[in-house]
């Protein structure tokens, strides 16, 4: 399976070699494997000898993120084993959700901003205390639906106010 979604379209570039597939196919892998970064082939023009690439970075351990100025090179880079091709670029870059914002400060800004207690929150949602205070005080790590209820539950609070 290859790493590079559409490489086949590239076969019928004249001058695309077997090395070539294999070097632009190891260096997305590297890109793949560091930095969650994926790459498409979305169009390729023979006329023009034009390949356009969709580059896309997903959420990483590291959290070292490019902008789309640098997905462009990175993607410019990789493909520049295609001597002679226009390499266009529709780069995408990660977007953490906005359910990310949400920790126990934040939770803590909301109840006092919005006079809302562990009661109330245990009420509305039916999670048992411990559950509420051991995430409301940071004992206990949230995982992302813990995390988009909560913003999600303060969204709804405030609006209804």
């Amino acid at each position: 399976m290859s790493v590079i979604k559409n490489l086949h379209k590239l076969l019928h570039l004249q001058y695309f070699s077997t090395d070539h597939l294999n070097k632009l196919e190891a260096g997305a892998a590297l890109h793949l494997k560091y930095s969650n970064i994926s790459f498409k082939i979305i169009e390729m023009n023979i006329k023009n000898s034009s390949v356009v690439v969709k580059t896309e970075q997903g959420k990483h351990l590291s959290e070292n993120y490019a902008d789309e100025v640098r997905l462009i090179e990175l993607t410019r880079e990789l493909f520049s084993v295609l001597d002679g091709a226009k390499i266009l670029v529709h780069p995408i870059p990660y977007k953490p959700p906005i359910i990310d914002v949400v920790n126990p400060a934040w939770i803590n800004d909301k109840m006092l901003n919005n006079g809302v207690r562990i009661k109330d929150i245990q009420a509305d949602t039916g999670i048992d205390k411990t559950n509420l205070s051991a995430w409301i005080n940071g004992t206990r790590p949230m995982s992302q639906p813990v995390k988009a209820m909560f913003y999600f539950y303060f969204k709804l609070n405030s609006q209804i106010q």
